[in-house]
C-alpha cells in the first residue's frame, strides 16, 4: 500500500525518525552492556591477580579461581540483561513507529473513503434535482438552466472530493 501526498511523505518520515530512534537506541544499548562487561571483567581480574598472590594453598587458589569464574558469569550475566533490555525497547519503539504509520494510513484511507461518498451522494442528490428541474421546466431556456445548474452542482462536488483527498494522495 505506497501512500503517496504530503500525508504519505509525513508518515514515512515519521516512521523512518522513529525507526532510526529504535537503531540508535539498540546500538548505545549494546555498547553501554560491552562497556559494562569489559569493566566488570577487568576488575574480577584484577581482584582474581591479587587473590591468587595471596593464596598459600592450592584451596586458597581453587577458590580464587571459583570466585573469578563466578565473576565472569556475574558479567556476561549484566551484559546479557542490558542486551535484553535494549532490545526490548527497540522492538517497542521500532513497532511504534510502525503502528503510527498504519494509523496514518488508515485515516488516510478513510478520509478519502469519506470523500468519495460524499460526493457519491452529492452527484446523486445533484442527478435527482436535475430530473426534477427539467421536469418542471416550462421552456427550453429553463431546461438549459436545469442543465447547468446540474452541472456546476457535479463540478463543485468533484471540486471539494479532491480538495478533501489532496493531502492523502
Amino acid at each position: 500500500m505506497e501512500q503517496k501526498g504530503e500525508a504519505g511523505k509525513r508518515a514515512l518520515d515519521a516512521q523512518t525518525l522513529g525507526h532510526n530512534e529504535a537503531k540508535r537506541l539498540s546500538d548505545a544499548a549494546w555498547k553501554h552492556s560491552d562497556l559494562a562487561y569489559k569493566e566488570a571483567k577487568k576488575q574480577a581480574d584484577i581482584v582474581y591477580e591479587a587473590a591468587k598472590k595471596l593464596a598459600v594453598d592450592k584451596q586458597a587458589k581453587q577458590a580464587a579461581d571459583e570466585a573469578h569464574k563466578e565473576a565472569l558469569e556475574q558479567a556476561k550475566k549484566l551484559r546479557d540483561a542490558i542486551i535484553a533490555e535494549g532490545m526490548a525497547v527497540f522492538r517497542v519503539s521500532y513497532d511504534k513507529a510502525d503502528a503510527d504509520l498504519i494509523e496514518t494510513r488508515t485515516k488516510s484511507l478513510k478520509a478519502i473513503n469519506d470523500a468519495n461518498e460524499a460526493y457519491k451522494e452529492a452527484e446523486k442528490q445533484a442527478d435527482i434535482i436535475y430530473k426534477e428541474a427539467k421536469k418542471t421546466a416550462i421552456n427550453k431556456q429553463a431546461k438549459q438552466v436545469a442543465d447547468e445548474a446540474h452541472k456546476k452542482a457535479i463540478e463543485q462536488a468533484k471540486k471539494a472530493r479532491d480538495e478533501a483527498t489532496r493531502a492523502f494522495r
